[in-house]
């Protein structure tokens, strides 16, 4: 292979190749992500390969080779980029035709994890039926952020139906951008921040890797109470995606019987400083930590406050590497739970032709390694999708924490003015079994059974309820 650069390798890079190097090699990696995009109408599959390759051409750091083989781990550029393609027509076995599909999916999931021989980023087509279509997109998330994917996308569609391309902004500019920032200046933003933190966030049980199978459940909230939310946040002089973290630490708090917590989030990690970064294709978002603490007095504006100003406090610093926060906190750990807001919506009529060829659908396919994350996805009627890992939760916990966090939601907008200590998170139901484990001498839990929640809350706050336990 020849070699056109070699970068080193951003924060999350890092973390996400010592994930890759140390997963089970008889488990999918979690991050390894797939864009299935069904395609109606009459398709040119070579003219949709070379648009494909036209597109990893310009930005050759989605086929990156990782080495370790230097000081420091880097990511090598190759200087002819190629993703692998391939067709594959399926119109002659209908009646397996999923079954097969799936099996196409698995090979190029597996196939973009060898991450330190093979392109992280790979493209097959799919013939499902006579002017069906399945355009398959795999990467490990090393490459390619979710803010990527709608710039990736119009570039490869754009090309497809022949219109030209601004030239592209290349990777290394942020990654150099990134070699000037000041450490000391962020080590003190963060330290400033989680002053103070003694007790991790932790919802799993020690020791726990996150390697369980991954299951989704997810939920809608209503066009009124998606509007609710929005003038709380503009009552509040905040953004939807704060007060939807509000809700979450409360949830976190909750579980967890403190008032004082820690989880994760992702930022774009795209700063107006960097000419083009808006365009740019790559991995350029970051992991951090959200803190909110609280008191028996503490309101739900006084805790979207709370959030504001800390975001404030640490936006020039949002790219500071997750390991370094953990020391600057003087902890090895400080969550195992993740929230992120993710608006980047890709519009299927902007990908659609004039010559009859029309996307109608995606199905995305993406995971993390933490128990349990929220993922909102913004629209007239919010959406938020929950991963959870089934060695940690059963499908049952999950729908108690998601009628807990709707109820969240309904009193942080009903009276932002009211106390936090106030608001009771538990249905009736999950009242009743508190009192009844309440009354039990000695409670238990096997450490190698599957955790619930109910059972959980019952161990950690039962013996203090949320309002007592903020006092």
């Amino acid at each position: 292979m020849r070699i056109a650069d070699v970068l080193p390798l951003t924060p999350l890079q890092q973390g996400l190749l010592f994930h890759a190097i140390t997963a089970q090699a008889d488990r999918d990696d979690v991050y390894a992500v797939q864009l299935n995009i069904t395609l109606s109408g009459p398709l040119d599959s070579d003219r949709l390969g070379d648009a494909v390759q036209a597109v990893v051409a310009r930005h050759p750091n989605l086929v990156a080779r990782f080495s370790q083989k230097f000081a420091e781990p880097m990511q090598i550029i190759p200087a002819d980029p190629v993703a692998p393609w391939q067709y594959v027509d399926l119109t002659g076995d209908t009646d397996n035709l999923d079954a097969q599909i799936d099996r196409v999916c698995i090979a190029e999931r597996s196939a973009v994890c060898d991450l330190a021989e093979g392109p992280a980023f790979r493209a097959a087509l799919i013939r499902t039926a006579p002017d069906q279509h399945l355009l398959v997109m795999t990467n490990h998330h090393i490459v390619l952020d979710g803010w990527s994917l709608p710039i990736l996308l119009g570039e490869v569609f754009a090309t497809y139906y022949g219109q030209r391309l601004p030239p592209a902004v290349p990777y290394r500019r942020f990654v150099s951008w990134l070699s000037g920032r000041d450490l000391d200046a962020a080590r003190g933003a963060w330290r400033e921040v989680l002053a103070g933190f003694e007790t991790p966030t932790l919802v799993g049980p020690a020791g726990h890797e996150g390697e369980g199978r991954r299951e989704v459940a997810s939920f809608t909230l209503s066009e009124r109470a998606t509007g609710a939310l929005g003038e709380l946040a503009r009552t509040c002089h905040t953004t939807v995606s704060t007060v939807l973290q509000g809700a979450f630490a409360q949830l976190l708090m909750a579980m967890t019987g403190q008032r004082d917590v820690v989880f994760g989030t992702t930022v774009s990690g795209r700063p107006a400083e960097v000419f083009g970064a808006d365009s740019m294709v790559g991995l350029l978002i970051n992991t951090v930590p959200v803190r909110a603490n609280v008191t028996a007095d503490t309101t739900t504006a006084d805790l979207l406050e709370q959030l504001q100003n800390s975001y404030s406090r640490t936006l020039d610093h949002q790219h500071f590497a997750l390991n370094e926060i953990h020391r600057v906190a003087g902890q090895d750990h400080l969550f195992d739970t993740f929230f992120v807001y993710e608006n980047y919506p890709i519009d299927a009529a902007e990908l659609s032709g004039a010559d009859g060829l029309a996307v109608t659908e995606f199905a995305h396919r993406e995971y993390n390694h933490y128990p349990l994350a929220i993922q909102a996805l913004p629209g007239n009627e919010l959406r938020l999708r929950v991963e959870f890992d089934t060695e940690v939760f059963a499908a049952a916990d999950i729908n108690t924490l998601i009628g807990r966090f709707e109820r969240l939601l309904v009193a942080m907008t009903t009276d932002p003015a009211r106390p936090l200590s106030s608001i009771d998170v538990l249905d009736s139901v999950e009242h009743d079994r508190i009192d009844a484990w309440s009354n039990r001498a000695v409670l238990t839990r096997s450490p190698s059974a599957t955790l619930s929640i109910p059972a959980l809350f019952a161990e950690q706050v039962a013996r203090a309820p949320y309002a007592s336990a903020m006092t």
